[in-house]
């Protein structure tokens, strides 16, 4: 049986952020909650947002410290705060750490806390408010998943929280928002994209449906990313990385992920590695894991990044994935740990969800070994 499902209905292109002021209305709201970080605050990202709600007639308040990672205690911290202010929608705006936080900051808005009960599929029991999800990187997917991201403070882990009422009413997806982005988090934003269409073609739990999502998704970023990360005032590339990413998201929220993803999560919940690096770092050298005996999945990959007949091995896939890191500068682990640290990551790893969908069984010295390789 097949399955596909993604929650949130989606508006895209040039100037829809703009928009946002008519897209509310139409749920009747008249009090908006925006959930943000200080950057993207100080970038003036914000500006066409604010004016066109402002036009609209909407009450904005606004929450704008969420943290990279962002922890338990934040979204304890930032539900309280909403709740004293009766509104009845809420925007998120930012990277992958603004859509997650604004995902579990609203289930707490109609669900009892604390946000780890929540921990797995289908926990949540009531209806959220409106979500209306704008990213301004392309790179994590989440404005179409159904799954937030939250680092539980106190066990240094990643909980998944997804299923129903987690996910974005509407993905607004708007281009121009990241064409001031800076190289490193457009590439490491865009490399955690190409993660998320990896891990989804690889996944046990892939179908046709998401196969499509997840081999266009790697064409469009593998043609664009590096334009992107080197002229990033050039829109048709931004755009085109953009929606590589959403497409990326379409294809993980029903296939999953895996063995990247579960070596990522424990990278950034000790270590506060950014997700999109901490995925880009082990990639090749999963890829190459994987693809061992999985020859019509990384032929379907070579394709996709437009590589010849004689170079769609696992091994020369995976190649080409890490010279691609390194024309993006994305860095080696060794930047941000020791080999001493290798241990935790990896008895943190095995236990990680992320596992279940993994194509090939893995133990623990296969993840030790990548880390070695992406050190």
């Amino acid at each position: 049986m097949l399955v596909f499902e993604i929650p949130s209905r989606v508006i895209f292109g040039q100037s829809a952020a703009s928009q946002i002021g008519s897209i509310v209305r139409t749920f009747n709201a008249q009090a908006a909650l925006i959930i943000c970080d200080q950057g993207v605050k100080a970038a003036g990202i914000m500006r066409p947002i604010f004016l066109s709600l402002q036009e609209a007639k909407i009450a904005v308040s606004v929450f704008d410290q969420v943290t990279a990672n962002p922890s338990d205690s934040l979204i304890a911290e930032a539900a309280e705060y909403a709740k004293n202010l009766s509104v009845d929608i809420v925007i998120a705006v930012g990277g992958g750490s603004s859509l997650d936080a604004a995902k579990a900051i609203n289930i707490l808005l109609t669900n009892d806390g604390p946000i780890q009960i929540y921990e797995g599929m289908d926990q949540v029991k009531h209806q959220t408010l409106p979500l209306i999800a704008i990213p301004t990187t392309s790179g994590t997917g989440s404005e179409v998943t159904s799954f937030s991201i939250i680092t539980d403070s106190l066990n240094k882990r990643k909980m998944v929280i997804g299923g129903k009422f987690v996910g974005a009413t509407i993905a607004l997806l708007d281009p121009e928002l990241t064409v001031k982005l800076p190289p490193a988090i457009t590439a490491a934003t865009g490399m955690d994209a190409m993660t998320h269409a990896i891990e989804a073609h690889f996944s046990s739990n892939a179908s046709i449906m998401s196969d499509v999502n997840a081999l266009k998704a790697i064409e469009l970023l593998y043609e664009n990313l590096e334009i992107a990360v080197k002229n990033g005032d050039d829109i048709e590339a931004r755009e085109a990385v953009m929606l590589g990413s959403m497409l990326a998201g379409f294809a993980f929220n029903s296939a999953v992920l895996g063995l990247a993803h579960a070596i990522a999560h424990p990278l950034g919940a000790l270590y506060n590695i950014p997700h999109g690096v901490a995925n880009a770092m082990v990639l090749p050298y999963v890829v190459a894991f994987n693809g061992q005996g999985n020859g019509i999945k990384i032929t379907n990959i070579g394709k996709a990044m437009g590589l010849a007949d004689g170079e769609m091995t696992a091994d020369q896939v995976a190649k080409k994935i890490a010279e691609l890191n390194t024309r993006i500068s994305i860095p080696k682990l060794r930047k941000y740990i020791q080999k001493s640290d290798f241990s935790s990551i990896v008895s943190e790893a095995l236990v990680e969800p992320s596992l279940l969908t993994n194509p090939r069984k893995v133990e623990a010295q296969d993840i030790q070994a990548i880390l070695e390789n992406a050190f």
